[in-house]
């Protein structure tokens, strides 16, 4: 196992994304291609916000952990005037910059240019940041500039599948069943 390669991903922001599209990320899937690519990494985190009824975040969070994956995770917040907030990115900056000290690459997984300062602040530490980000559209271009490397998830090979909409006799009538991983 290296001790080289950190992976951090922003499971909302990929959630947003790939959601307005019927998809989802096969985090099995990615976590498979970055071994192949990248070797076995010495850290991968998950950063997933949730609500306590959400049935489905609470598979993800389990299906995650089982993948072999560290989650994080922080229940939503309900706003005044009814909108959520869901933001982790505090979480995942004050992450990576604890475990920089000990890695030489990593990839940060989110589209979100809120982490250019980051990414900036990485390099200065002499570290390696790949960004993968969802999709072409739906990544801020600042934080394709700052990356020493860069990807689109949809381009990896069986990464994002579309959403399953089949029944499963086993969950409560109606209830669809998804492939979560």
């Amino acid at each position: 196992m290296s001790k080289k390669l950190g992976i951090y991903i922003d499971v909302q922001n990929l959630q947003a994304t790939f959601e307005k599209f019927s998809q989802h990320v096969r985090y099995d899937k990615f976590l498979e291609y970055v071994r192949s690519k990248y070797g076995e990494p010495f850290k991968a985190v998950c950063f997933v916000p949730y609500n306590p009824e959400d049935l489905h975040r609470k598979r993800l969070i389990d299906a995650l952990a089982l993948m072999g994956y560290r989650v994080v995770t922080k229940m939503i917040k309900q706003l005044p005037d009814g909108s959520v907030k869901a933001n982790m990115d505090l979480e995942i900056c004050l992450e990576v910059v604890k475990a920089s000290n000990y890695l030489e690459t990593i990839i940060l997984v989110t589209g979100d240019g809120d982490f250019v300062p980051l990414v900036e602040e990485l390099n200065r530490k002499g570290c390696r940041v790949i960004v993968i980000g969802p999709m072409k559209g739906a990544t801020s271009l600042e934080l394709i500039r700052v990356s020493d490397e860069y990807y689109n998830l949809n381009e990896i090979d069986e990464v994002v599948v579309p959403r399953s909409t089949h029944f499963d006799e086993n969950l409560p009538y109606g209830e669809k069943s998804e492939d979560i991983y």
